[in-house]
C-alpha cells in the first residue's frame, strides 16, 4: 500500500498550498436537471461510476467531428512474441468520426475509429476498429448512464492509443467511467503475440438521490473477449459485473460510500473452473471543484473457485482502489493503485492483480503538449496450469511512454512518441518452439518510437 500512502501524502499537501484561495462550491449546469448536490456533475456520488471533473463546464453543443491520423513507427520486438529482439517498420493510419448530440434531459455521444497496420516483415495489413458509445437520461432527482465499448485488435492494448494518441475525442479507448466503480470493474486483455482479438463491454449506471446529501447507485456490466488464430492458446473469458452502493456528502468537498459487489468469471470448459467474487468496497473522496480529486476505498472480498470435477475453492483476500487528479495551472497529473480479481488477460484463468499508474499531462506554451505515462502490475494466477493460456503462476507487466505533440494551426497536430513494454512470467511459455511462437524465453519486450501527423477539422454543429 505505498502507493496509497504516497497519494494521500500528496493530497495532503495539496489541500494545505489550496486552503487560502477556497472557492465558492459551483453549482451544477442548468441542463442536468439536478437540483440536489449530491447529483453535482463536479462531484458526483463516488459509489457510482462517474468521476469529478476537473475542467470547468462550458455550453454544450451538438456536432460531427471527423479526424485522421498516419503515423510510422520503427519497432523491436513487433511481434510481441517471447524472446524475440527482431527490428521492423509498421505504419498505421487510423480515421475517427464522432457524434455528440444533446437535449435538455439526455446526452447521446458515439465515436467510430478504424483504420490498418501494415508491418514491414511479411507485407502484412491488420485491420483495427473500435467503437464507443455512451447515452445519457436524467431526471430531477437521478439519471442513468448506458456504456458499451467494442473493439477488434490486431494484438493486445499496445497497438490502440499507445503510438502518438488516437484521432477523435477518445470514447471508442472505452473508458466506461472510472470514478466510483469497483476496483477492477473494467476488463483487461493480453499483450503478447499478433493474435488478433475481439473484445466489448457494456455496462448501466443508475443514480438516485434519496435527499440532497445522499444517493443510491446501481450498476451492471458485461464483458468479453475473444481471441482469433490463437498460436498462443490465451483463454477466452466472459465477465459479469453487478454492484450497488450508498454515498453520502459530508460536506461540499468530504464524501463516504459503501460499495457491494459481485463478480463473476466465465472460462472454456477444460481450461479453468468458474470464479465467483462478493465484494465489499468502503471508500472515502475529498473533491476541490476544478483542482483535486482524492478518491481511496478497500474492504474484503470472498473468492469461490467452482472447478468442474474438483472441491470448490474458497478463500478470503483484499481489494482496495486509491485514486488521485490533480490540476495545477498548466500540468494534470493521475496517481492511482488498484488490487482486484481479474480475468486474466488471457494468459490465465482469473488472477490477483496489483496495478500502480502514473500520468501527467504539461502544456509547454500555447501550441505544445507533453504527456507520460507510467504503469506496473503484478498478477497471480488463481488456478492450476491446465495447458491453455502461458505455464507460470504469476506475471509482470510493466510500461512506459511520452507523447510531444505540436499543434499547427487549429486543424493539424504532428508528434513524436515513443514506448516501451516489457511482459514477463515465472515460467517459460509452453509453446516455445512451436511453429510460428518463436524463440524460447519467458520475456517479451518492445520499444516502438513513432513520428506522425493528425487532422481534426473544425466540428460540424447539427440542431
Amino acid at each position: 500500500m505505498r502507493w496509497a500512502v504516497a497519494a494521500l501524502g500528496l493530497s495532503m499537501w495539496a489541500v494545505a498550498q489550496d486552503n487560502s484561495r477556497d472557492q465558492p462550491a459551483t453549482t451544477p449546469a442548468p441542463a442536468f436537471g439536478q437540483n440536489a448536490p449530491i447529483l453535482n456533475p463536479e462531484n458526483p456520488p463516488i459509489s457510482g461510476l462517474d468521476e469529478p471533473a476537473l475542467e470547468l463546464r462550458t455550453a454544450s453543443r451538438s456536432f460531427i467531428a471527423p479526424a485522421l491520423q498516419l503515423s510510422q513507427s520503427a519497432e523491436t520486438n513487433a511481434g510481441g512474441q517471447f524472446g524475440s529482439n527482431d527490428v521492423q517498420g509498421v505504419t498505421r493510419f487510423l480515421g475517427a468520426l464522432d457524434l455528440q448530440q444533446f437535449w435538455s434531459k439526455s446526452d447521446f455521444l458515439a465515436e467510430y475509429l478504424g483504420g490498418g497496420s501494415l508491418y514491414s516483415s511479411d507485407i502484412s495489413l491488420r485491420q483495427m476498429h473500435a467503437l464507443g458509445i455512451e447515452a445519457v437520461t436524467r431526471w430531477r432527482t437521478g439519471q442513468a448512464t448506458l456504456r458499451d465499448s467494442f473493439s477488434y485488435l490486431p494484438e493486445g492494448a499496445f497497438s490502440l492509443g499507445a503510438f502518438g494518441g488516437m484521432p477523435g475525442l477518445g470514447l471508442a479507448a472505452g473508458g466506461m467511467g472510472t470514478g466510483g466503480g469497483l476496483p477492477g470493474f473494467r476488463p483487461s486483455n493480453g499483450s503478447v503475440g499478433l493474435v488478433p482479438r475481439l473484445a466489448n463491454t457494456a455496462v448501466l449506471d443508475i443514480v438516485q438521490s434519496i435527499n440532497p446529501r445522499s444517493a443510491i447507485t446501481v450498476a451492471g456490466g458485461f464483458s468479453n473477449a475473444h481471441f482469433y488464430h490463437n498460436t498462443l492458446d490465451l483463454i477466452n473469458s466472459d465477465q459479469t459485473t453487478i454492484q450497488a452502493g450508498y454515498s453520502h456528502l459530508l460536506n461540499r468537498r468530504d464524501q463516504i460510500a459503501g460499495i457491494y459487489g459481485f463478480q463473476l468469471f466465465r472460462f472454456p470448459q477444460g481450461t479453468g473452473g468458474q470464479v465467483q467474487n462478493h465484494i465489499v468496497n468502503l471508500r472515502w473522496s475529498h473533491t476541490i471543484t476544478g483542482r483535486m480529486s482524492l478518491i481511496a476505498g478497500a474492504g474484503p472480498q470472498y473468492t469461490i473457485i467452482q472447478f468442474p470435477s474438483a472441491p470448490d475453492d474458497k478463500h478470503w483476500s483484499a481489494n482496495g482502489r486509491v485514486q488521485l487528479r490533480y490540476k495545477f495551472a498548466r500540468t494534470s497529473l493521475v496517481l492511482a493503485y488498484e488490487k482486484y480479481t481479474s480475468s486474466g488477460s488471457g494468459f490465465f484463468a482469473g488472477s490477483d492483480t496489483q496495478l500502480t499508474r502514473f500520468g501527467v499531462k504539461q502544456e509547454l506554451g500555447r501550441t505544445m503538449d507533453l504527456l507520460g505515462d507510467l504503469g506496473y502490475s503484478h498478477n497471480k494466477s488463481l488456478q492450476p496450469f491446465t495447458g491453455a493460456g502461458v505455464a507460470g503462476t504469476s506475471y509482470d507487466e510493466g510500461f512506459a511512454g511520452a507523447i510531444l505533440r505540436r499543434h499547427i494551426g487549429r486543424a493539424y497536430d504532428a508528434f513524436v512518441a515513443y514506448r516501451f513494454g516489457e511482459i514477463g512470467f515465472d515460467n517459460a511459455d509452453p509453446l516455445c518452439g512451436s511453429v510460428g511462437v518463436g524463440p524460447c524465453g519467458r520475456t517479451s519486450q518492445r520499444h516502438a518510437g513513432t513520428v506522425g501527423v493528425e487532422w481534426h477539422p473544425t466540428p460540424t454543429r447539427i440542431e
